[in-house]
């Protein structure tokens, strides 16, 4: 069966409500307030793409390539995005509640104001990421890769950050409240003004990390 292209078309504001588009390629396209909710984009090649204000709830993406794509204010409530490649996409200010980022490369990614509360985003790869001020309260972050992001005034509250690997993270002016921190790697981390007391932090190594008071944890 011949796949499907759209490459470097403008589908901006087009419907896709429910299509089928597994396997497609939609890299360089301009599919900007598109409508793709309910749409079917299993394995799809989507990198470089515009989807700034794009309606992608209940998007089934998974294993989809979107690298370097540009999904600004992106509407993604429930997607599943299970081991899609976001690497170097623009994120900021995404409606992603509940949606499913498990697995999924989110390296060098912008997130900036996202959010994505009730989130699955067990085992993300998010090294070097900017989720400054994003949403993530009641997440899914188990195992999660964190190496080096920008966590700045994040809010955290409720979500599950067990075994997880913050290193080197900067999380100053998070909300953890009632966060689980267990057995997280938070060596070399910023965790100035957090109250990292109001949260479970059993068997998590500090080793090295800026703890809340501006004191260097040994």
């Amino acid at each position: 069966m011949t796949k499907i292209s759209y490459k470097g078309q403008d589908l901006s504001g087009k419907r896709f409500f429910g299509a089928e588009l597994n396997e497609a390629d939609l890299s360089e396209t301009n599919l900007s307030s598109a409508r793709l909710s309910g749409a079917e984009l299993t394995d799809a090649d989507i990198s470089n793409a515009n989807l700034t204000g794009a309606h992608l709830n209940r998007a089934v993406m998974v294993r989809a390539n979107l690298v370097n794509s540009d999904l600004t204010g992106a509407k993604m409530m429930e997607a599943n995005l299970t081991d899609a490649n976001l690497s170097q996409a623009n994120l900021s200010n995404i409606s992603g509640v509940d949606a499913n980022f498990t697995n999924a490369n989110l390296t060098d990614v912008k997130l900036c104001g996202a959010n994505l509360s009730g989130a699955n985003l067990t085992k993300a790869n998010f090294t070097g990421t900017d989720l400054q001020g994003g949403i993530f309260s009641n997440a899914d972050l188990r195992e999660a890769i964190l190496t080096g992001s920008n966590l700045n005034g994040v809010n955290l509250s409720g979500a599950n950050l067990s075994r997880a690997d913050l290193s080197g993270a900067i999380l100053t002016g998070a909300d953890i409240t009632k966060a689980n921190f267990a057995k997280t790697n938070l060596s070399g981390a910023d965790l100035r003004g957090v109250n990292i007391y109001a949260t479970n932090i059993v068997e998590a190594e500090l080793s090295g990390a800026t703890m809340p008071d501006g004191t260097k944890r040994g």
